[in-house]
């Protein structure tokens, strides 16, 4: 039996050895199957498959030590979820990794980190930002990491290029990219994808041969790779109008996926088409989404974030340079004899210039936490400063009104950040109310400066004794010049004579307001849709009239009212704004005011305001 126990012992090793190829060739082939899987889903909108897969490939690769892998697919959830769940949860995620590479002093980590960190950058349009942090993982790459693949930070940088309008430096940088040793096909897609959105970059003359030139080019690496990248529905758009199929690049604006580039991309549809009224709707609501996503304390949380990478990157550079000083002296202590003199002095040189460099990595240490204090500091600053000018704002709008035998009126304004873009006003002349509501496109600072234009102007014309048509082109003939940034503002303007009822009245691209009537007990007011103020110079405007509205109560509101949304999103509607005003038995225009105010709280239930809301109401 003796002379057996060699063989069966060959055979056992050659069953482990056997068992364990086998589990390892199983586990390269999930992992590849995975990897198949996230690029396969990452341009799609099925979020939780996505990240069930990749938290699945994460674990994978972990288990199989691919670092790579395992932060590239840790940085796509990432990106994944900054641009398609919650720009919040993205950024907490991005911060997640952040930390666990700090802990596990990973250098991969530390670079993927930084690279995920610049595009939530990008996608926020912090440009500069951005391209810094992209700089920076080229820099940190080819000190520390000069082997591995670059063109995720050369796409970057071609991104941050093509939103800030550098044509040759997007075709720069994806030159770089697709330069790069084992670009894998998705890199190759994307590069041309870039390639694509920079021929609308071109000259008007050129912007079509170059369009389908790169075109040409993104469909072959498209259908070769199998691979749908990000952009994919917006070039398909472009390439459409470019050749001028202004419809068919309608239809397939309606089938983008992100409702920014949706709304954005058909009210260009519709401008081509010489729609205006159907590109007005939707250029509002393009600016409403894109300023509830690109909010100041996203931007905030992705500033922190690129601060602490900056704080670990000189951590790590410190450590780099303590580690190497700890083998000189090491190396030191083992020199013997006459080359120890020579070695020694050697080493005071080395020794003397390395720490140098340390002091200089300490002090980059020292100074990147001190920015840190100064952020928090500033953050402090600014939240003071905004409350100041909530209560300048404030002020700007009527607290106390007018009194008149007769006049009923009250109003109240409730930003949904600090500072709003809402407005109302009231002026009595002799018998003469003047009044308007308005609400400026976006919120927060800027809003509130083009509201504090419109309010002024408004309280000047009206002084004039102007209509309210005339009112309505006046400021729109003001606000319309060096208006950069495209705001607007929709506006009802109003001027009842208070002896008689009668009303005149200009309706600017406004909600329709609620006027009490005898037989419904309230509806809305019929009337002709303008343009909203400040969108297009030199327009006219219709005004109308009512001969009187005594006994009627009057309800202007923005629509932070009837838009107001739960936690589920739901809106407060039209509807269920008129039967609350149809049950509720007017006492003064101070208690109508009250609940339909309570009424929008008990909708949103714990909910965030999603935009300013302000009601007016007014009996005559």
């Amino acid at each position: 039996m003796k002379k057996f126990k060699p063989i069966q012992l060959l055979l056992f090793c050659l069953l482990v050895l056997s068992t364990q190829m086998q589990a390892q060739n199983e586990t390269t082939a999930t992992i590849e199957q995975l990897q198949k899987e996230m690029y396969r889903l990452y341009p799609t909108h099925d979020a939780d498959e996505f990240m069930d897969v990749t938290e699945r490939l994460k674990e994978a690769s972990l288990k199989a030590g691919e670092e790579g892998l395992f932060y590239r697919t840790w940085a796509n959830q990432a990106s994944y979820t900054f641009s398609k769940i919650s720009r919040q949860k993205g950024a907490e995620i991005a911060k997640a990794m952040n930390e666990y590479s700090q802990q596990h002093d990973s250098k991969l980590g530390i670079y993927y980190s930084s690279l995920t960190n610049a595009g939530q950058a990008s996608t926020l349009r912090m440009e500069d930002d951005a391209l810094k942090l992209y700089q920076k993982a080229i820099e940190y790459k080819q000190k520390f990491l000069p082997d591995i693949n670059a063109s995720a930070a050369y796409l970057g940088a071609a991104k941050v290029y093509y939103n800030t309008g550098q044509k040759e430096k997007v075709l720069e940088m994806t030159d770089k990219a697709l330069a790069e040793p084992e670009l894998i096909g998705s890199g190759i897609v994307d590069a041309w994808s870039y390639r694509c959105m920079a021929a609308m970059l071109s000259d008007p003359a050129d912007r079509k041969e170059e369009m389908n030139r790169a075109y040409k080019e993104w469909k072959k690496a498209k259908e070769e790779y199998k691979y749908n990248s990000t952009f994919s529905e917006l070039i398909e758009v472009y390439h459409a109008q470019v050749n001028g199929d202004y419809q068919k690049m309608l239809e397939l604006a309606k089938n983008i996926k992100s409702p920014l580039e949706r709304f954005r991309m058909m009210t260009h549809a519709y401008e081509n088409m010489d729609k205006w009224d159907e590109a007005l709707r939707y250029f509002k609501q393009y600016k409403r989404v894109s300023d509830s996503l690109n909010s100041a304390e996203i931007r905030k949380q992705t500033s922190e974030h690129a601060l602490q990478i900056d704080v670990i990157r000189a951590e790590n550079h410190a450590k780099e340079l303590l580690l190497h000083n700890q083998t000189l002296k090491l190396w030191t202590s083992i020199a013997v004899g006459l080359l120890a003199i020579v070695f020694f002095s050697v080493y005071l040189h080395r020794r003397n210039r390395h720490m140098k460099e340390l002091t200089t990595a300490y002090d980059k240490l020292e100074t990147a936490y001190e920015q840190l204090e100064e952020t928090t500091a500033a953050k402090e600053r600014i939240e003071s400063e905004l409350r100041i000018a909530r209560e300048i704002q404030m002020s700007m709008v009527p607290s106390v009104f007018p009194e008149h035998k007769g006049l009923d009126i009250y109003a109240s304004m409730t930003p949904a950040k600090e500072v709003g873009g809402d407005l109302y006003d009231d002026l009595l002349e002799d018998d003469t109310l003047y009044f308007c509501v308005g609400d400026v496109s976006g919120k927060g600072v800027p809003a509130s400066l083009f509201m504090a234009q419109t309010t002024r102007l408004f309280r000047t014309l009206a002084k004039e004794h102007q209509m309210p048509a005339a009112i309505a082109k006046r400021l729109n003939d003001e606000l319309t010049e060096k208006n950069d940034n495209g705001m607007f503002v929709t506006m009802f303007i109003g001027q009842i004579n208070l002896t008689t009822g009668h009303l005149y009245f200009c309706n600017a691209g406004h909600n329709p307001p609620v006027i009490g009537d005898e037989e419904r007990h309230g509806s809305f007011l019929e009337m002709e849709s303008n343009a909203p103020i400040g969108l297009w110079p030199a327009i006219e405007f219709v005004g109308e009239e009512i001969k009187s509205i005594k006994g009627h109560p009057l309800l202007i509101y923005t629509d932070g009212l009837n838009e107001a949304e739960n936690k589920n999103h739901e809106q407060f509607g039209d509807e269920h704004m008129l039967d609350i005003l149809r049950h509720t038995d007017f006492k003064n225009a101070h208690q109508v005011v009250d609940i339909l105010k309570s009424e929008v709280e008990r909708h949103r239930n714990g909910a965030e305001a999603n935009d300013d809301l302000t009601i007016m109401c007014i009996k005559v």
